[in-house]
């Protein structure tokens, strides 16, 4: 039988360095390659026994993942931030870092990072587009506010939010705000065909669907999360889904000293402010929800944002609830039996 062979791969955007390593942790070959997937398929194609191949997450690593796995080689994403032989050495290039991912695989040291299927990646690409635009507009919006507060016109509160109103603004003859709504415009034209999907996919997910039933979810936020955390049972339990989106402290601990510090960076930012500003929404339509009473109370007391990410953690457990029961949000604490229970 032949040995199995191990292939640590760090990838670039005009690179890739392929390092082999035998069953006993020989170097067997090192080489450069170009980004083309073509090359990398022939390269692990023309090796000779099973292969096993590992790839840190990165800004290119989707294509790299699916070339390597059509040649029939087992393909591991790695947690960039929590290979630590690599993140941590003194010594780095693009050969140190594929030798050392190599050798981790072969001694199944690899942190393991979540690879969605095409399906998942198609979903969340459509949904980080929308989010990239809405961001946009927003700044549109915002320039156009700016602009009538320096004229001292009077403007109703969402006016841009309304497409027959906003265009009554043209009206008055502002080039710098004409510019605006013409901006407006052509992003409404845009991300027309996103909306589509966007609304197809939450038709087809009973997941989506669960999730706007909770208030201040509206379409795309629900479609949003589920793209980005589902399959919700990879996460074992709220705690890793709360540090997952970056809604848990760092803590920093020597003997007996022991304090927490700002939020964690390396999270998922898009289900950070997805849920921080559901929350927003959410206050506002269910004012004696948990949701509600933890972050004015957290307000209270520590300030106003501290209020906001506190429920946001809220409002991501209720949703790690609904996901994981498969019912809809009820106002009320579901008993023990409910909690259990899985649809």
């Amino acid at each position: 039988m032949e040995s199995t062979l191990f292939v640590g791969l760090d990838a670039h955007k005009s690179s890739i360095v392929a390092t082999v390593v035998d069953r006993e942790g020989k170097k067997l070959d090192q080489t450069k390659l170009g980004s083309g997937d073509a090359e990398l398929r022939q390269y692990l194609g023309g090796l000779a026994g099973p292969t096993e191949v590992v790839l840190e997450a990165c800004n290119v690593w989707q294509h790299v993942y699916d070339a390597a796995a059509s040649t029939g080689a087992k393909v591991t994403l790695a947690h960039p931030y929590k290979v630590r032989v690599i993140s941590e050495a003194s010594l780095k290039s693009d050969r140190v870092d594929s030798l050392a991912l190599a050798q981790l695989l072969r001694l199944k040291a690899i942190p393991v990072a979540f690879a969605p299927d095409t399906s998942i990646r198609e979903l969340r690409q459509i949904v980080r587009d929308r989010a990239f635009y809405r961001e946009q507009e927003q700044s549109v919006r915002n320039h156009i506010y700016s602009s009538l507060l320096l004229k001292g016109i009077p403007y109703d509160e969402g006016v841009l939010g309304q497409k027959r109103k906003r265009e009554e603004l043209r009206s008055l003859g502002l080039p710098e705000v004409d510019r605006g709504l013409a901006m407006l415009a052509n992003y409404d034209a845009a991300t027309a065909e996103i909306d589509r999907k966007i609304h197809e996919a939450f038709l087809a997910s009973k997941e989506a669907q669960l999730l706007e039933s909770i208030p201040g979810i509206g379409e795309f936020t629900a479609v949003a999360l589920v793209a980005e955390l589902c399959p919700i049972d990879r996460f074992p339990n709220v705690e890793k889904l709360c540090s997952y989106a970056g809604l848990v402290p760092t803590n920093h601990q020597s003997g007996e000293t022991s304090y927490q510090g700002h939020l964690k960076t390396d999270s998922n930012q898009l289900v950070k402010w997805l849920l921080v500003e559901a929350s927003w929404s959410h206050r506002q339509w269910a004012k004696g929800s948990d949701v509600t009473k933890i972050a004015k109370r957290v307000a209270r007391r520590r300030g106003k944002q501290k209020g906001n990410v506190a429920g946001a953690h809220k409002l991501l457990k209720i949703v790690y609830a609904v996901l994981k029961r498969g019912t809809p949000y009820t106002p009320e604490r579901p008993g023990p039996e409910a909690l259990s229970a899985k649809s």
